[in-house]
């Protein structure tokens, strides 16, 4: 390219990185019969700028990856645990499965056909697309074979392309392949999703129990039946938002919003249910709102004195795609999307408040997101011993990943509330993807055509074996034994497989966020699973080979 020969060193790798970026993005968005290869386009520019010579340097893929993994834990974050409860043990296994299926088929590859074991390791790792792996294997081989040890890394570099490329070119078509509906498979998900956590729903009722005539609300406390709200009250003609001190008659309508299960609960106690209206009163005015204030945020609503500071009733909390009831243990958390009844004067003043100032909206809670990197790195980097001399290191995007979990789950790093708008995740996870896929194609095309020539196609054809061979497995178990919904499936397989850009096509398929669900729930044992195993294997095959 001659127009980068007039450029300074620094202006030349933007220029490359850019271009790169460019050009995949554009061919990303290339569809065919509706399939598209998406952020993976930039891997495929990526090998070509490679072949020809030129990098990207290596932070900036390690930063790529950094940001992919930490936005995927904060978005994952708030279900992961919920899900993981449920599931746990299905992806264990299924990390143990394809992780150990890999391992198998590399010591009888390496056998058979007398490899080297480093490059049996190597080959290993790239097969199940794992830098840490590597990592790991290199530093195990530093000390015990340290002239052997760059052979890792070419075995590693063979067996990278095939296995990145091929899952996230499977996952494009397996929705057609096992002839599964991706609009079928949402369904199912939600409609389970719906009887996990039933959503809240608002009912009226006709006041027949003569025992509670002349309660008010607070006397009533409906809690302790029912763990449900009441928002309004209709006596006679008038509408009126339910103050604590509001009294309940005999005949009078009342409104509530509760889960099902406990709004027929709270039918025992009051009396029949009505469909008759209850929004004569424009001066009562029912709104959602989205909680952007920090001051409304970190106390619970007991706390707070939601009616006698706002004059209000919060009757309904949205949080990560759940409907919670507002009981007084609940803390609002900045984003939560609420609906208030009362007055009119009342709820015009809290939405303005709850909003707080549109600037502030679209902002990033800076200290805790960058708080929440550093610490993740530092998890990465510290060596956990294991036995016999033997110790392991996450690496810093795995450590990157489990911290951003934790932060996800808990909304706050100590006293610091992380809010991190959708628009900004949906950035920094793309960005990210994009500059590690950028990196990690150079790398590879600078070494892939070379390599193949030393060493010959029979390497290509192994890394492609237990790619295959393992995926086929992990396949196997998810469909066939634990009938998993294909959309989990996919998130799983592409976790057990340690490949954001898979997790990239499979999300890009559907409006939910079970793929991302499913890759956190299996990610990190699966992570640790190839780094201990990537060790052990060296161990096999030097008394093997």
């Amino acid at each position: 390219m001659p127009v980068i020969s007039y450029m300074n060193p620094f202006a030349e790798g933007m220029f490359v990185l850019f271009a790169i970026l460019t050009l995949g993005a554009w061919i990303g968005h290339w569809s065919w019969r509706g399939i598209s290869l998406g952020s993976a386009g930039v891997l495929f520019i990526a090998l070509v700028f490679g072949h020809f010579g030129m990098s990207i340097p290596k932070e900036v893929m390690d930063l790529g990856l950094l940001l992919f993994v930490y936005s995927v834990g904060l978005s994952a974050g708030p279900s992961f645990f919920r899900t993981f409860r449920k599931r746990g043990m299905q992806f264990v296994v299924l990390a143990l499965v394809v992780v150990g299926t890999g391992a198998v088929v590399t010591v009888l590859l390496a056998y058979l056909l007398n490899l080297p074991l480093a490059l049996a390791i190597g080959l290993y790792a790239g097969s199940l697309t794992c830098t840490p792996a590597l990592a790991a294997a290199v530093d195990t081989l530093s000390r015990v074979l340290p002239e052997a040890a760059p052979l890792a890394s070419v075995g590693y570099g063979i067996a990278y392309p095939y296995s990145m490329i091929g899952m996230v070119l499977l996952i494009q078509f397996l929705p057609k392949l096992l002839k599964r509906s991706i609009k079928t498979e949402e369904k199912l998900w939600l409609d389970e999703k719906a009887i996990e956590a039933p959503g809240l729903q608002a009912r009226q009722f006709r006041v027949t129990n003569a025992n509670i005539d002349g309660k008010t609300v607070s006397e009533l406390n409906p809690r302790r039946l029912a763990q449900v709200n009441i928002s309004r009250v209709k006596h006679g003609e008038k509408v009126s938002a339910a103050k604590p001190e509001t009294q309940i008659h005999t005949g009078d309508l009342v409104m509530a919003v509760g889960p099902e299960e406990e709004l027929n609960k709270l039918r025992i106690l009051l009396g029949e249910e009505t469909n008759e209206r209850m929004d004569v009163n424009a001066e009562v005015l029912s709104v959602d709102v989205e909680v952007m204030d920090e001051s409304l945020t970190g106390k619970t609503l007991a706390q707070m004195r939601v009616w006698e500071q706002f004059t209000l009733v919060i009757t309904r909390i949205r949080r990560q795609g759940l409907e919670i009831v507002p009981l007084g243990n609940v803390a609002l958390e900045r984003g939560d999307g609420i609906r208030v009844v009362g007055e009119k004067s009342a709820v015009e003043a809290f939405v303005r408040r709850a909003q707080g100032s549109p600037r502030k909206a679209m902002e990033t809670s800076m200290v805790p997101y960058l708080t929440g990197l550093l610490a993740g790195v530092l998890v990465g980097l510290v060596p956990i011993p294991v036995g016999q001399g033997v110790t392991l290191k996450l690496g810093m995007a795995g450590g990157v990943f489990i911290i951003s979990l934790l932060i996800g789950h808990f909304g706050k790093i100590g006293p610091f509330q992380l809010y991190v708008p959708p628009a900004a995740k949906n950035l920094t996870r793309e960005l990210g993807l994009m500059l590690f896929l950028a990196g990690a194609g150079t790398n590879a095309g600078a070494h892939l055509v070379d390599v193949l020539k030393d060493q010959g196609w029979i390497l290509l054809i192994v890394g492609a074996t237990v790619t295959t061979l393992s995926v086929l497995a992990g396949l196997t178990v998810m469909m066939k034994i634990y009938r998993l919904n294909l959309l989990s499936a996919m998130g799983a397989l592409t976790a057990a497989m340690t490949n954001p850009p898979a997790l990239a096509a499979a999300s890009n398929q559907t409006e939910t966020d079970l793929p991302a669900l499913s890759y956190a729930s299996t990610y990190p044992v699966a992570l640790i699973f190839k780094i201990l195993l990537a060790q052990v294997l060296l161990e096999i095959l030097r008394h093997l080979l």
